[in-house]
């Protein structure tokens, strides 16, 4: 009699959450099936695919974001093992990090598919031995593509992704699905059950709550969008969203380009081209985020390339500013305050009016959102329609001004022509990271010299083999302004550019 007593008084204790891990509805079993599909196919999947095929001409730095929201989705952590088709037998199982990385690796950065049979899943409803309940999703996986030396690939395996969860007595409802492993299987285990239509029509009657994410976000942006793209349109441009088009490019601006890449090449199959890839296409997307009151508000334009006319403005604000603290990003940049301040400057000290002499420079990244990682090589070149003198001035994150070119001659025969800048020399990207500015000026004649003495507020002075000059940015422009007919016409351009550390592992 006490036993009984005893255990009726330990149910009791442990209360609903551990009487529903041992049984549920009929009811309650498709919820549980169709929360952990949708996890598996819009966390997981959706992630996966812009990590391994529509990003893959990102460098890996610049998808870290993109794997950080990729885990924090859809996985318990980032410890979690998953069955890495590259590794041998021995070493099958990987975290998804290493998985990410082998699939560029072996693809030799070219787009891999993985692709799942979501409408044939099969469900497992199990508890552990501690009790706590998680379901089986049984799929079939493949992945497709080229490799490392040009053969095709193809893996095909029976997958079972292992999805724990919790039961809230105050909500009724299951949450927290989370991937706790993905494992290659032989067979459909006996006891696994499928969703049929009927069960799905059924659930929707029951919407399952999902939060607001960015891929949502942004879907919202691209059914706008492509409704007011011509049909038969293969490719379009587009730049990096900024938070306040401050043009400073961290892992929120990150996460936003590969995932509204994705979102035009699933939903509208439009082919989104970087900035970087110097690629002409009709029509180009460009925007910006900032906060609105609680929420991220989105704003997205499409321009006519030739025009640069804005064609069509959306906006999306549905977004929750908690969101962010969620996947660990920072709305405003760190340096965001000091760029600002800066861009103010150089507005009042570098004029964009033209005049009858004219310059453009070019990064191989192009103009707009130019990003280099470090390691990467950079190449400037100078359009000029006359002939004419060049001064570069290259200001780096750490407010160090280096002298590029002093006076490098645009020659007859090579006005409104891309004439490379020092071709024998290279510029490497490396410390100081941050954000970093090229300011051009071209004179028809001659500059002035610029003084060496140390004394002058304004001075050039040797270190490594770089012309450093020193003294304060306004007095320095002045200084580099100066030729030697203070009538001569002078021309003036500039870049902001981005340099980013790889990160170290």
């Amino acid at each position: 009699m006490r036993l009984s007593l005893y255990i009726l008084l330990l149910l009791l204790s442990i209360g609903t959450s551990y009487i529903k891990a041992q049984s549920y509805t009929q009811t309650e079993k498709n919820k549980i099936a169709k929360t952990a599909r949708q996890l598996i196919h819009d966390k997981y999947l959706a992630n996966v695919e812009i990590l391994t095929n529509y990003e893959v001409n990102q460098p890996f730095e610049a998808l870290q974001g993109q794997l950080n929201g990729l885990i924090k989705d859809a996985f318990l952590n980032r410890d979690v093992l998953i069955f890495n088709e590259f590794r041998t037998a021995v070493r099958a199982y990987t975290s998804v990090e290493e998985y990410i990385k082998d699939c560029r690796i072996f693809s030799g950065g070219k787009p891999l598919e993985n692709s799942l049979n979501i409408d044939d899943a099969h469900y497992d409803i199990q508890k552990t031995k501690d009790g706590e309940p998680y379901v089986n999703v049984y799929l079939d996986k493949q992945l497709k593509g080229i490799d490392l030396h040009g053969t095709k690939l193809h893996y095909q395996n029976l997958t079972e992704f292992r999805v724990h969860f919790t039961y809230s007595k105050a909500a009724e409802t299951f949450l927290n699905f989370k991937i706790t492993g993905i494992s290659k299987v032989d067979k459909w285990p006996t006891s696994a059950f499928i969703l049929t239509n009927q069960d799905l029509k059924a659930t929707d009657e029951e919407p399952v709550e999902q939060p607001m994410d960015l891929l949502t976000a942004l879907s919202s942006l691209t059914n706008n969008i492509k409704q007011q793209i011509p049909d038969k349109t293969a490719k379009l441009t587009l730049a990096a969203f900024t938070y306040n088009s401050c043009g400073i490019n961290d892992e929120l601006s990150d996460r936003i380009y590969a995932t509204f890449s994705s979102c035009l090449q699933k939903q509208a199959k439009i082919e989104a081209v970087s900035t970087a890839q110097s690629m002409e296409t009709p029509l180009y997307i460009r925007g910006y985020y900032q906060e609105d009151i609680n929420n991220l508000r989105l704003v997205a334009e499409l321009l006519d390339s030739k025009t640069n006319k804005v064609l069509v403005k959306y906006e999306n604000m549905e977004l929750p500013l908690t969101w962010l603290d969620q996947q660990g990003l920072r709305l405003k940049p760190v340096t965001y305050q000091q760029v600002v301040a800066i861009q103010d400057t150089l507005k009042q000290l570098v004029p964009e009016a033209k005049t009858s002499l004219t310059i453009e420079v070019n990064t191989d990244r192009g103009r707009s959102g130019v990003e280099y990682w470090e390691g990467q090589q950079m190449r400037i070149e100078v359009v000029a329609n006359r002939p004419c003198y060049l001064r570069l001035l290259y200001r780096l994150a750490d407010g160090t001004h280096t002298l590029l070119e002093n006076d490098f001659e645009i020659k007859p025969g090579q006005e409104n022509k891309p004439v490379r800048i020092s071709p024998q020399s290279t510029f490497v990207c490396s410390a100081p990271f941050g954000t970093e500015y090229l300011l051009a000026y071209a004179s028809e004649v001659p500059f002035c010299p610029i003084p060496t003495d140390s004394k002058k507020k304004v001075h050039m002075r040797e270190e490594d083999g770089y012309k450093i000059i020193e003294g304060p940015l306004s007095a320095i422009i002045a200084t580099l302004k100066c030729n030697q007919k203070q009538q001569e016409t002078l021309a003036v351009d500039k870049l902001q550019i981005t340099t980013r550390a790889t990160a170290k592992r």
